[in-house]
């Protein structure tokens, strides 16, 4: 058992502040695996041209940990329950790491989609898991925390796009760079994990979709669907949108858009800063921020604009999955358990990570790329109003919570 103190389902007290412990580098450190998941953004162009497919099939290598995400949703509180909290950790990372073996070693892109839907699901249970561990683990801090562990798979995306490109460049296969990564990655958790025993969750009744009738359910997961469709949506192009519309070489596109996790990394640290500067409005800002990137990457004449744009993104994008998290704990966390309240937050993830790359996929191939990423400043001024001040103080006082 870790020495650090855990929130009230350990039976000990809750830290006054934020802190890094072992459970919680743990934490961020499947949150870092999540990238092998997700890092087929990265390779989409080399995808395309190997396999010859379109916006749409590309899109849906992408989607499928959306997919993951709506089905663990769905059945991944059943799942925690049979095993408990530690065995369905070792099966997502088996099921994450199993599926990113089948993406690179796939021979056609049948095989690559397979892997990717192997990977989505157990990546998605992994985060479905980890939110409630994270939640209950650190009691009122958690929106700090849920930043703090999402911060550190920024960096390692970088290092992850740097490994890639520089395999690129040198003209090597992408695939061996990627499964040395997340083989990496996955020999971190078990060093560090090992002797960390996970808080139990505390269960409130049965799971069922029903609670989505409940307003204080419903409206904070639209708002976790909005936050999460924009800022993803641009990090899964990232890679593609530069080297296609920005005309950057394969090598040097992976290198450009890891600013953007770097922009992510450095947001989600500085997010106690951010919300004391800006308060209630630190949504609605954060939503015009990327807004503002992704015009400037649309309308920006030159590569280094368009990079620019994606900067300015990855820093409006950061905050805002952490904080719309946290809004939703505050509004339905006195009615469902920590499992219940993470398959929520799983589906509406999922319903974001589905649509959102599909939806900039299939407008790539009908307008093209370039004008397909002004979806993200719609999302943007959607998000921006949907989160004004004087609304969110009304949806607070509505479901009685403190601001």
């Amino acid at each position: 058992m870790i020495s650090d103190p855990a929130t009230a389902p350990t039976g000990t007290e809750a830290p006054s502040n934020f802190q890094w412990d072992r459970l919680t580098a743990a934490s961020a450190m499947c949150y870092c695996l999540m990238v092998s998941a997700l890092g087929v953004g990265v390779v989409l162009s080399e995808l395309r041209e190997e396999f010859g497919i379109n916006g749409v099939i590309a899109a849906l290598h992408g989607s499928t940990y959306g997919i993951g995400l709506l089905l663990m949703g769905v059945f991944g509180v059943r799942i925690v329950d049979r095993l408990g909290r530690h065995a369905a950790l070792q099966l997502a990372v088996t099921s994450l790491v199993g599926g990113v073996g089948l993406f690179c070693l796939g021979p056609s892109w049948p095989i690559t989609l397979t892997g990717t839907v192997f990977s989505g699901c157990g990546a998605a249970l992994l985060v479905m898991v980890m939110t409630g561990v994270i939640s209950d683990h650190h009691g009122v801090h958690r929106a700090t925390a849920f930043a703090a562990v999402n911060a550190v798979p920024g960096l390692a995306g970088v290092g992850f796009s740097l490994l890639v490109g520089a395999a690129l460049a040198a003209g090597w296969s992408w695939r061996p760079a990627y499964i040395a990564f997340t083989i990496a990655i996955t020999v971190s958790i078990v060093v560090i994990a090992r002797p960390v025993q996970l808080p139990e969750d505390r269960r409130i009744g049965t799971f069922t979709i029903k609670h989505l009738a409940d307003s204080r359910v419903l409206i904070p997961c639209l708002f976790i669907v909005n936050a999460v469709i924009t800022e993803f949506s641009v990090g899964i192009w990232a890679v593609t949108y530069l080297r296609e519309v920005g005309n950057a070489t394969a090598a040097m596109a992976p290198v450009l858009a890891s600013l953007f996790g770097v922009m992510m990394f450095i947001a989600r640290l500085g997010l106690p800063v951010i919300t004391r500067a800006w308060g209630t409005t630190a949504i609605m800002r954060c939503f015009l921020i990327v807004g503002i990137g992704a015009t400037l990457m649309c309308v920006g004449p030159s590569l280094w604009l368009r990079v620019a744009g994606l900067v300015i993104a990855g820093l409006g994008g950061a905050p805002l999955y952490p904080l719309t998290i946290d809004a939703f704990y505050r509004a339905a966390g006195d009615r469902l358990d920590s499992v219940t309240l993470g398959a929520y937050g799983a589906l509406a993830a999922g319903a974001a990570v589905t649509l959102g790359p599909l939806a900039l996929g299939v407008l790539a191939d009908l307008v093209g790329l370039r004008w397909a990423i002004l979806i993200v400043p719609a999302l943007s001024i959607l998000g921006a109003v949907t989160q004004r001040p004087h609304r969110r103080a009304l949806i607070d006082l509505d479901y009685g919570v403190a601001t």
